[in-house]
This record gives structure tokens, sequence and C-alpha cells, in this order.
């Protein structure tokens, strides 16, 4: 009647220790997690001349997306450095997928390309910047970053 007794509390003591490593293992392996977006395909000048007494505008754009479905992006952006590797105080620089291409040079609205036009004013200083773009979703999660270098000469 022990050995009974004993296999019966062995069998409940196995089942409560499988769920509960079910339990933890789905908390740690979960094949429907977030999945981070991805940014990739930059179109910006590498270099460019600046004018001496006139603005100089410039397009840049990059393709985002989110394997969990494009209403998950929350945002894509760029940071800018200066030549020194100081970081721009405006940044972030926010992008645009709204088709609004005389704002914000962005051509097809919801095409999965965001895009930003910048405004060069005259006496930017020289030299070689950086852009790093990166996009970030509903949970929070960010991109790859993609770092372009533009030459100002």
């Amino acid at each position: 009647m022990n050995n009974i007794k004993n296999i019966v509390a062995a069998v409940v003591f196995c089942s409560i220790f499988i769920q509960s490593c079910e339990k933890e293992y789905s908390s740690i392996f979960d094949p429907a997690q977030n999945v981070p977006p991805v940014v990739k395909n930059v179109q910006a000048p590498d270099t460019l001349i600046v004018p001496l007494a006139d603005t100089l505008k410039i397009s840049l754009s990059v393709d985002a997306s989110d394997a969990d479905g494009v209403n998950e992006l929350t945002s894509v952006y760029f940071n800018t450095f200066r030549p020194d590797g100081s970081p721009s105080s405006s940044n972030p620089f926010q992008m645009f997928d709204d088709g609004n291409i005389v704002a914000n040079g962005d051509l097809v609205k919801g095409d999965g390309t965001y895009s930003r036009i910048i405004i060069l004013p005259p006496g930017t200083t020289k030299g070689k910047y950086r852009f790093d773009f990166q996009a970030i979703d509903k949970s929070n999660e960010l991109s790859n970053v993609i770092s372009h270098f533009m030459v100002l000469k």
C-alpha cells in the first residue's frame, strides 16, 4: 500500500513539475513574441556642396518594416552627429510615410518608405556628418541602426 501511495505522490509531483516547466518555458520562448522592426535602403547623398548664399534642401529616406505588421511601427527617425561627433540639438528627426512630397519629401503614403526634408542654411559647418536611422515599434523594440555619412563641402 505504501508503494502505491509513493507512486501516486510521485506522479502528482511530476505532473505539477512538468506543468510549471511548460509555463516557465513558454514565457521564455514564445514564437508569438514581438519581432523588432527593420530599417534598410537609406537614400541620401554622400557629398554635397553647401552654397555660400542660399539654403540647401536635402531629401532623406529609409525603408522600414515590422514583421508583426506595418501598423506596429510607432516611429521612424534619424539622429544627426556633427563633424566633431557631437549630436544635433534637434535629435531625433521624425520621418514620414504620408505621401506629402512638398513638406516631407515622401512620394507615396503607406509604402514603407519614410522620408524627411532637411534644410541646410548658408554657412553650415563643412565636414563629415553621420546620420543614424532607426525605427521603434509599439512594444518599444528598436530596429537595427543604419549609419550614413554625408560630406559637406
